[in-house]
């Protein structure tokens, strides 16, 4: 056995071969996806190895930039550092997940766990957080207008500051039964009678609502003449 012209020791090349090469760090990357209500709080977690874990980073968007750094941990020194994003509304803790705290709609946005473990092992996991606003509690407007000698017609908005809500109208607590007299504007927060019969008479509502929350008005109840 005698050394090659390399200068390595081999018995057979077909089965030892020498040679050098840096060991290239694992990387895997996953995504998830948040939503809350504007005022609540979410936690940010994804399961980690914690007996495999010794540091992690949490960033503000989607790249591993120190300008944007929340936090950093220390598994060997049991130390935690927050950065420059952190707005103070954080809780971060030893097993890698964020609690955030009193969220705005300006929280949306990507956040980015860079978790490194045993073995050169980096896991990176964008958090994609939408934060919906509650919506504010609509009113009803009602406006009789007559269309004809003997006949009127009934419109009813239904009244909300927000935007990018869905509306839905009740009529006795029930869904609106649109018909060929009841018809909604394309927008749908106008509930439009016309004619006016004394049948629709009763009780109507109306709901805004978006993904996440949903309020309705007050009941108005109607007395209508027959027309």
């Amino acid at each position: 056995i005698g050394p090659n012209n390399d200068g390595c020791f081999s018995l057979l090349a077909s089965l030892l071969t020498c040679w050098n090469s840096p060991t290239a760090a694992l990387r895997s990357t996953k995504e998830m996806r948040f939503s809350a209500a504007e005022g609540g709080k979410v936690l940010l977690s994804v399961p980690i190895q914690a007996e495999n874990l010794l540091s992690f980073h949490w960033y503000k968007g989607k790249e591993e930039d120190q300008d944007f750094a929340i936090a950093h941990y220390e598994k060997d020194t049991d130390s935690l550092k927050f950065g420059n994003a952190t707005s103070g509304r954080e809780e971060v803790y030893k097993d890698g997940s964020m609690m955030l705290q009193d969220v705005t709609q300006e929280d949306t946005g990507i956040y980015t766990l860079e978790a490194i473990g045993t073995h050169d092992h980096i896991e990176i996991t964008h958090f994609y957080l939408q934060v919906y606003k509650i919506v504010t509690k609509p009113y009803l407007q009602v406006n009789t207008t007559r269309v004809g000698r003997r006949r009127s017609a009934t419109i009813l908005t239904c009244v909300s500051p927000d935007t990018g809500i869905d509306f839905n109208w009740f009529f006795n607590y029930k869904p609106v039964n649109l018909t060929e007299r009841t018809t909604l504007s394309p927008e749908g927060h106008k509930l439009i009678i016309s004619p006016v019969w004394w049948a629709d008479s009763g009780i109507y509502q109306c709901e805004a609502s978006n993904f996440f929350s949903s309020r309705k008005s007050g009941p108005l109840f109607l007395v209508l003449a027959n027309g």
